[in-house]
């Protein structure tokens, strides 16, 4: 793994895990939200998170970046049941608070992980500096 390489994975780490976490709190935003410009009440939204290049492929292109990208923002779930015709009632967001909850709490662990590697590579890197300046 060349110079550096380590930090752009951690970088798109916490590129991806801030967006899912922005997305989760629109879900949280926009819970009780029954009527949007497109119709309907909200529907939760899910960052779809997709892998860096395989190894071989790194291996092919040495400093490459890896790690995580978002590949999408997709309906989570299903669609909430429309209100009954003609009763007043409106149609319920299918947003969950705890479920949303507890994927911030794993995103933002997640993006924690992410900068404390980033941090101990900045590290490894100013110490290898520090020892060919000495040599």
């Amino acid at each position: 793994m060349g110079p550096l390489v380590a930090m752009d994975i951690s970088t798109s780490g916490l590129t991806a895990y801030r967006e899912m976490m922005n997305v989760i709190a629109s879900n949280i935003a926009n819970m009780y939200s029954t009527v949007t410009p497109q119709g309907g009440a909200y529907q939760a939204q899910q960052a779809v998170l997709s892998p860096g290049p395989s190894f071989q492929t790194t291996l092919q292109q040495a400093f490459s970046p890896q790690g995580v990208e978002v590949a999408a923002i997709v309906p989570q779930g299903s669609a909430a049941p429309p209100a009954a015709a003609g009763s007043g009632l409106q149609q319920q967001t299918n947003v969950d608070l705890v479920q949303q909850m507890s994927q911030l709490i794993a995103a933002s662990r997640a993006y924690d992980a992410n900068a404390s590697a980033f941090s101990v590579e900045k590290s490894v890197e100013t110490r290898a500096l520090q020892l060919g300046q000495n040599a």
